[in-house]
């Protein structure tokens, strides 16, 4: 099969290996969770079933960027049992934090899971158990640049509208992809982040050759309890706040590529 005919997803799975080698203490993906979950441990869309065909790329719609899938522990876990995401109540418990926090608040912000494809900033798993804190190959130079030209290879994929960054490690990392997040390249709090602006409307990446998007940057799911309180935008403070960013999000990108 030509990769023009390929699914959007069996391409970027195919061109994986532009970010080789892995630095100390990253791992490749050895395989591929079948059920739903964050690109790359899987097709980082809402839907996907093993056994079927994968749902469509979701193109024009809202790509989540994490900083990193987890640990060789976590994606073994994650693997066994086909998905991040069981369906059945009796395994709810074993949903991870980043997921029960993403679905809950892009529910309140209409934001269909469908028209999402989530997915990592950097590519590869940690080695061991570890799955907080600064990102191993984040310390690698060529390896930083090669997962942030593949990122840009996720949004000509897509072609989002709207780009949801968690936690502060990924605003960094994409800034240096459009000079309209420029802003963002030095912020190391919350509080720095609110004040270089967290939504950023029409930005280009690809030197224009790609349709421009708006991009928000929003706390971590898994650590929201915590951190949301901090955040500030539009005279709101804390959940609030965040719904706001979301909202003006999808309403600006919305009136010219709509996300229903």
């Amino acid at each position: 099969m030509t990769t023009d005919r390929m699914h959007p997803v069996d391409q970027l799975f195919a061109a994986m290996s532009t970010v080789k080698p892995y630095p100390a203490g990253v791992v490749p993906v050895p395989a591929r969770i079948p059920g739903v979950a964050f690109f790359p441990g899987g097709a980082g869309l809402w839907g996907a079933k093993g056994g079927a065909p994968l749902p469509p790329m979701p193109v024009g719609g809202v790509m989540v960027v994490g900083q990193d899938f987890h640990s060789e522990t976590a994606f073994t876990a994650s693997l066994a049992q086909g998905t991040e995401v069981p369906d059945t109540p009796r395994d709810s418990y074993k949903i991870p934090p980043t997921w029960i926090g993403l679905r809950r608040l892009f529910k309140e912000a209409g934001i269909p899971l469908e028209r999402c494809f989530f997915t990592n900033a950097f590519m590869g798993l940690r080695t061991g158990t570890g799955t907080t804190g600064r990102f191993p190959g984040s310390r690698d130079e060529g390896f930083v640049d090669r997962c942030q030209r593949f990122l840009h290879r996720q949004i000509d994929a897509q072609r989002p509208s709207v780009i949801v960054t968690l936690g502060l490690w990924v605003p960094r990392f994409i800034a240096r992809l459009s000079p309209q997040l420029a802003s963002w390249q030095a912020v190391a709090s919350v509080k720095q982040l609110d004040a270089a602006g967290p939504v950023v409307h029409e930005v280009g990446f690809g030197n224009g050759a790609l349709p421009p998007c708006t991009v928000v940057a929003l706390t971590h799911p898994s650590l929201r309890d915590s951190n949301v309180r901090r955040r500030r935008y539009g005279g709101l403070e804390g959940h609030a706040a965040e719904l706001r960013m979301l909202e003006e999000a999808t309403r600006t990108a919305g009136s010219a590529r709509p996300l229903v």
